[in-house]
């Protein structure tokens, strides 16, 4: 029987690539990612960081072995402790640390000196986290030697564990996410955990393993490394729809799957050699941001036609590959069979109704804004709640997502409703304002207790005079408001919540600055920051708060304050509204400049007004050196 040539249908199959990676684009591209990130597969596409170092000319003995001017890395520091040489490593990682910050003081945008997450990328990158977790090792063990050996060892079980449970499976579980896309509308995030779901993860990890090991031993062999790259090319393509085969199973069947396909998919590969020239032309950026997802794709269309053609020559042990609707959508009379209960569930959500005008159904669906009764309320939030427990079902059984319920070992097979506690829900204008209070005054306390941390004292933070920020109010108030849209995407939801925070905090920083001339805050010295207005480390955490307000704390209060009395919820708002108005406008005229309240670093005193400067509590040489400041610019 002549075996199909996949190769003469190459044009078809990259045509179907590039629409699988626009349809789904951002989601592929994020996973993609993560597997050259923790260095799964393709990590020849990732940016160099081997520049993190220094030079460091060695002198004797040791430079007569080694090239003068060599770049040192915390691979030196891992490798100086390994040996037992733990005081070297860890004045070799002092060194490296004041040369990475020293490296990065012209590019502000990469301080390394302030904030968690410099400290995090510091301690890394000169490999201080090496030191100490080695000098924890010695301390109990008072032995050099011991402690060089338990800090192999420990390292060796760190690294095989995350090889085993994750680096390598996860070439598995990408794989599995391109076979959905290549078939279906919409693919979800949790698909991600599909052998967590069906209880095949370790199974899945130990194919992996074993086939890592094989593929390693015969690249002892030129000739045999290269061969049996290309014959256990389908390997993770096998786990991916049975992850329940045992190792020699998935390798052998892949043996037979590419007989005869070997040099195709070799062929193949060179015909993608000129992504990989602009990867290198371009520093990697095309590389990860398109270059290899598309790669991906690519071999997972190959693939397909492998599969294909190894069922049309009865390839023996193919039985065992037993999810056909990763391939092909399974029939509408099936799925119905299949998703009967979700259909009677759809009919009821059909028939219950909320009588709503058309404005107020935008304000709630585009913005979460309720304008109407409670009783109408309570009974659109559940309804939502619903509609969104079914939302992934409803689209397997019309055949545009994967039909969980058809795989043979899915576990679970009905619906989960989410009812009065759903993240879907809308707020009332009063509610939100008391989110407002409530956000304002929590970012208030962590402003306050963060700096008492940093200097030992007791300030009142920000502009005004009560204990609100409005800032952490207004970031509240985006989330819950301009980000309601995308509550039902989780990932996107903490994108948008973030991109929108920063720009706040910028332009309020930059307001602050325009007018008062006085900076309240400043990242200066922080890893990725900008203008020292916002930062990484910042911007994450917004967007983490941002999350835990929307799907948490703001239902939960939402469903408190539905319990209370409309006359008193209105008048705790009213007092509240009352209290924060008058304290906004006298600090407009007479800001806060309480010690510990800015920067005082970054002070300009030139246009203070003298009733301002002098209210201003700092020490009486840095005052008069302002007043000298502001009296020569006059003058000028």
């Amino acid at each position: 029987m002549k075996k199909y040539d996949i190769f003469e249908d190459r044009k078809t199959m990259k045509k179907a690539s590039h629409r699988v990676l626009r349809s789904h684009y951002f989601l592929l591209v994020f996973l993609t990612l993560l597997l050259i990130f923790f260095g799964s597969e393709f990590k020849e596409s990732v940016l160099s960081f081997g520049d993190l170092g220094f030079l460091k000319e060695k002198s004797g003995e040791e430079a007569g072995k080694t090239d003068v001017g060599n770049i040192l890395t915390m691979d030196d520091v891992f490798t100086d402790i390994s040996k037992g040489k733990l005081d070297e490593g860890a004045l070799l990682s002092d060194e490296l640390s004041a040369s990475l910050q020293e490296k990065y003081q012209s590019f502000a945008a990469m301080g390394l000196t302030e904030g968690v997450l410099a400290h995090i990328v510091n301690e890394v990158w000169s490999g201080k986290l090496f030191v100490k977790a080695a000098q924890s090792i010695r301390f109990f063990t008072r032995s050099e030697r011991a402690s060089s050996v338990i800090f192999v060892i420990c390292s060796l079980i760190v690294y095989t564990l995350a090889l085993v449970f994750f680096m390598n499976v996860y070439s598995a579980v990408i794989r599995r996410i391109y076979l959905e896309a290549r078939i279906y509308e919409r693919v979800f995030f949790t698909d991600v955990f599909h052998f967590a779901f069906i209880h095949r993860w370790i199974r899945a990890s130990w194919v992996m393993l074993v086939t890592m090991i094989y593929r390693d031993l015969w690249g002892l062999t030129i000739v045999g490394g290269l061969i049996k790259h290309y014959s256990y090319a389908a390997v993770p393509y096998i786990v991916a729809e049975n992850p329940s085969l045992k190792p020699n199973q998935a390798i052998t069947l892949s043996r037979k799957m590419m007989d005869g396909h070997k040099m195709e998919l070799f062929l193949y590969d060179l015909s993608m050699l000129g992504w990989v020239i602009l990867g290198v032309v371009t520093y990697g950026v095309s590389e990860l941001a398109y270059g290899v997802p598309y790669r991906i794709a690519n071999e997972t269309e190959f693939y397909a036609r492998v599969r294909q053609d190894a069922i049309a020559r009865g390839v023996e042990g193919i039985e065992v590959l037993n999810d056909p609707w990763l391939f092909a959508k399974a029939d509408k009379i099936l799925l119905y069979e299949t998703y009967f209960n979700v259909v009677d569930e759809i009919t009821l959500l059909h028939e219950e109704k909320v009588e709503m005008k058309s404005w107020q159904r935008f304000l709630a669906d585009w913005f979460g804004v309720w304008w109407g009764t409670l009783d109408q309320k309570k009974k659109y939030d559940d309804l939502e709640g619903r509609r969104y427990s079914i939302e992934y079902l409803e689209h397997s059984m019309k055949g545009i997502a994967y039909p969980r319920w058809l795989n043979p070992v899915w576990p679970k097979k009905e619906i989960e409703k989410q009812g009065q506690f759903s993240f879907l829900r809308n707020y009332s204008l009063w509610t939100l304002f008391l989110l407002f209070i409530v956000f304002s005054f929590v970012g208030w306390t962590w402003e306050v207790a963060l700096h008492y941390m940093q200097t030992g004292l007791l300030a009142n933070r920000g502009k005004l005079y009560g204990p609100w920020l409005p800032i952490y109010g207004s970031g509240g108030l985006i989330a819950l408001c301009l980000c309601a849209r995308f509550r039902k995407k989780p990932a996107l939801e903490f994108l948008v919540c973030t991109g929108l925070c920063g720009v706040l905090e910028y332009m309020t920083a930059w307001l602050l600055e325009t007018n008062y001339h006085t900076r309240w805050w400043s990242y200066d010295g922080y890893f990725l920051n900008l203008h020292g207005r916002i930062c990484a480390e910042g911007l994450l955490v917004f967007g983490l708060g941002c999350c835990l307000v929307v799907y948490f704390f703001a239902p939960v209060f939402d469903y408190l304050m539905s319990g209370l009395n409309k006359k008193v919820l209105i008048g705790i708002s009213l007092a509240f509204a009352i209290l924060f108005t008058a304290d906004s406008i006298y600090s407009s005229f007479y800001p806060n400049l309480a010690e510990g309240a800015i920067e005082a670093d970054q002070i300009q005193a030139e246009d203070l007004p003298p009733e301002a400067l002098a209210k201003l509590s700092l020490p009486s040489d840095l005052r008069l050196q302002l007043r000298r400041n502001d009296k020569f610019a006059k003058q000028a």
